[in-house]
């Protein structure tokens, strides 16, 4: 019973890693949601979890098998803390992904076919895999995760089961096996539950209810009226900021949507990196904290959205952000600039947004 649930752990780690991947569409989650996923096929390669599921193969099939499900696992993994150091795209990240892919593969190969000994064949890839774990996890916590939240479990628990890994090919022909099979099991159960809390993205209520600004579709010009409102927002802790500039001061007591083309960086729990281009995201994501109480939304950097949108895109999408925050009885106000804009466009954003009178 315990292998199928090690399996049933594997495949909903992997799950919720795609779900969130589908919503967030960030690179580094597609490698990260492949690894998680070769790792899942690789718990169907161990004799203990097919003899749970009624089936018997020789070791000796599998045993190659598990060899090269480590190597492409560890591959990806790689490739996950390459991104998030923005290094994948250098000659030297390249590099280091080809050696690895064509080294690992070539040294399987090898070791089957001269048929070597269980321990010889397993020499590089579980290290390598226990090694990739670790630089993930250590990764993830530095540019992604942050230590700030139950999402914290997902790593962490990827690199202690490296630790366990990288000690596989001495321990796993000894009595010791069986009890870091048993901790693996216990780091396992971390990656899940800290996936989990990654992937569904828990929201919080606002501290005050209401904020003192008047409902509706506003725009500001000046910078210190914006000040005064995101002082408001703060002391409130109510209010959704969609900026481009990430807050220098102190940590923001309401979620924050940066706006950015660059990897994650922030370890705040309560700012979010959005691309651009996903708008269609923003709105929905703005919508669920409208849902839980939040009634301000500030909209800091239209021009940008409609730089890398095309005004008519963005436009739909203020005009959505408009609609769901006036259902909601809430707040909307665009801090933008009007020499941005031609006059015809000014004139269609005009008809959309009073000027908010302080």
């Amino acid at each position: 019973m315990l292998e199928i649930l090690n399996v049933i752990m594997r495949f909903s780690t992997w799950g919720f890693a795609l779900y969130r991947w589908t919503r967030k569409c960030e690179e580094f989650l597609l490698f990260l949601s492949l690894a998680l996923w070769i790792d899942s096929l690789a718990a169907l390669t161990q004799k203990p979890i097919l003899e749970d599921l009624g089936v018997h193969p020789e070791p000796k099939v599998l045993t190659p098998l598990l060899a090269l499900f480590a190597v492409i696992e560890g591959i990806l993994l790689l490739a996950t803390s390459l991104y998030l150091h923005g290094r994948l795209k250098t000659m030297r990240g390249q590099l280091l992904i080809i050696l690895t892919a064509v080294g690992g593969s070539a040294y399987v190969l090898l070791a089957t076919l001269f048929n070597t000994s269980l321990l010889l064949l397993m020499a590089f890839p579980l290290p390598f895999l226990g090694l990739s774990l670790m630089v993930t996890g250590y990764t993830l916590i530095k540019r992604e995760v942050g230590v700030k939240s139950t999402a914290t479990l997902f790593p962490i628990g990827a690199f202690l089961l490296g630790v366990i890994n990288l000690t596989y090919p001495v321990t796993i022909t000894t009595e010791l096996a069986s009890y870091l099979y048993g901790a693996g099991a216990v780091f396992r159960v971390m990656m899940f539950v800290g996936m989990a809390k990654y992937a569904l993205f828990q929201i919080t209520h606002p501290k005050a209810p209401s904020v003192d600004i008047p409902h509706g579709a506003f725009y500001v010009e000046e910078k210190r009226n914006l000040e005064v409102i995101l002082q408001k927002m703060n002391s409130a802790g109510n209010g959704i900021l969609i900026t481009r500039s990430l807050p220098d001061r102190k940590v923001p007591a309401f979620p924050v949507f940066w706006i950015t083309t660059l990897s994650p960086t922030s370890s705040w729990k309560d700012v979010l990196t959005i691309r651009p281009t996903d708008i269609g995201i923003l709105v929905d994501l703005v919508k669920k904290h409208l849902e839980k109480g939040h009634s301000i939304v500030v909209l800091d950097c239209f021009e940008y959205l409609a730089l890398e949108n095309g005004f008519e895109k963005a436009f739909k999408f203020l005009l959505s952000l408009k609609d769901h925050v006036i259902k909601f009885g809430g707040t909307l106000i665009v801090a933008t600039d009007p020499s941005a804009y031609s006059e015809k466009q000014w004139k269609i954003m005009k008809r959309e947004l009073n000027k908010l009178e302080f």
